[in-house]
């Protein structure tokens, strides 16, 4: 059966089991904003929003109230490789000496190169492997840039200006990902859909600067309301979170615009049929190994996966009450397997979402032996623990490193046969 369990799962050791919601922390610790570079929920972040995953297995995490650009390497180890903790600003550097305005969204080339969307400095920045950060395209900095205080001196950009290099501009650019030889880039202030060429050649593709709407049409005929998160589906077309129309948007290859998912009139989170299907206010989109996607509906605090066939249901939605509720989920990325990583801005927290975790439990004939077969993550580490005195402890078994897609341990069948066990995912 294919299921969405915790990662971290209660055992009977017995022939049966019980399980949880299917969400774990990866990073960071719940309800609490800082700095700091540490391992799992050691590390502490403000706001974490856009997330990018690369071939290694490293997430990059646009740390956006701290203005700084983080990167969990597998095992949960954060580090801080662009900007300065809790200093906002517009300068191009290596490493801690340059600054950030709020980044909220980034994309990673097969070489390694960061794309951020650098939302407060309206700018699209580039970050080398070795941590150079420079300005793409956009004007960093500039006075005829939004003065992000929105007071009596505020004013718009030239809101139709392509261009190259720091003769383009933006309005809070919020959505980014890589397409082949270019970047796409959803210009959020002013409903458009841009794309920028690696030399930072940008070009207004959909939408109309600052014309919002519910049009579906070609290039500039399309209209949206304040565009996020988008990606690349396996069919080659754009899919765009629509988050104020409430809408999952395609735009193929020649920039014709259709509405793929929800309804623009209707604000809700409701399953089923993706046209018949309802989102609050969608702000990432991302691609399932499966087929399909992940939505993330931050307004909602829900999850949604939407299949290959076209049918939407809630992969997660919490009350907050709930220990595992959702609070801003913001940005999301797959691994190989169909597990999803998430940005639970509110949270503070990078969490995971177990695509499938099935487990059985067996003791074997004419044996004193119990054996719990569960499925894994390859490279990934795994402890089984067990509940003494209302608390939890490592037994005596070494944690386990997962070579296959299901993993076991036996150990003797313990004397008290209703004792309870659980697996434990380790570091990610």
């Amino acid at each position: 059966m294919k299921a969405y369990a915790l990662v971290t799962i209660a055992l009977l050791a017995a022939h049966s089991f019980c399980g949880a919601e299917a969400i774990a922390p990866v990073s960071g610790f719940q309800d609490e904003a800082g700095h700091l570079d540490a391992t799992g929920t050691a590390a502490r972040f403000s706001d974490p929003t856009g997330l990018a995953r690369d071939s290694q297995g490293n997430l990059y995490v646009c740390d956006a109230r701290n203005h700084v650009i983080r990167k969990i390497a597998p095992g949960g180890i954060v580090t801080t490789i662009a900007g300065q903790a809790g200093v906002s600003g517009a300068v191009n550097g290596t490493g801690s000496a340059a600054r950030f305005c709020f980044p909220s969204d980034i994309a990673v080339a097969p070489n390694g190169t960061l794309y951020v969307a650098d939302t407060g400095n309206h700018c699209i920045r580039r970050i080398t492997t070795a941590g150079v950060v420079s300005t793409l395209a956009g004007d960093l900095g500039s006075a005829d840039d939004i003065d992000v205080s929105y007071g009596s001196t505020y004013t718009t950009v030239a809101a139709d200006l392509d261009g190259t290099g720091a003769n383009a501009r933006f309005n809070s650019p919020s959505g980014i990902t890589l397409a082949d030889n270019f970047l796409y880039v959803s210009d959020t202030g002013n409903q458009l859909i841009r794309k920028i060429t690696l030399a930072g050649a940008v070009t207004t593709v959909a939408g109309k600067a600052g014309e919002w709407g519910t049009t579906d049409g070609a290039g500039t005929n399309a209209r949206f309301s304040a565009p996020m998160g988008l990606c690349i589906g396996a069919d080659g077309n754009l899919y765009i979170a629509d988050s104020m129309n409430h809408t999952i948007r395609c735009m193929t290859p020649q920039f014709a615009v259709s509405t793929y998912a929800g309804n623009a009139l209707e604000a809700a989170c409701k399953p089923g049929p993706r046209l018949s299907a309802r989102f609050s206010e969608p702000t990432d989109i991302t691609p399932h190994p499966g087929g399909g996607f992940i939505i993330c509906d931050s307004f909602g605090n829900a999850m949604f996966r939407l299949t290959a066939e076209g049918n939407v249901s809630i992969l997660s939605q919490h009350e907050d009450s709930s220990p595992n509720a959702l609070a801003h989920p913001n940005s999301a990325v797959c691994d190989a397997y169909g597990n999803v990583y998430v940005s639970d801005t509110f949270h503070q927290q990078v969490r995971l979402i177990i695509e499938k975790f099935d487990i059985t439990i067996q003791k074997a004939n004419g044996s004193n032996q119990l054996t719990i077969t569960w499925d894994s993550i390859i490279g990934r580490s795994y402890q089984l623990q067990q509940l003494t005195n209302q608390t939890w402890g490592n037994t005596n078994i070494a944690p386990i490193t997962a070579t296959q897609a299901q993993t076991s341990v036996s150990f003797p069948m313990p004397q008290q046969k209703s004792g309870i066990y659980r697996i434990m995912l380790l570091g990610f």
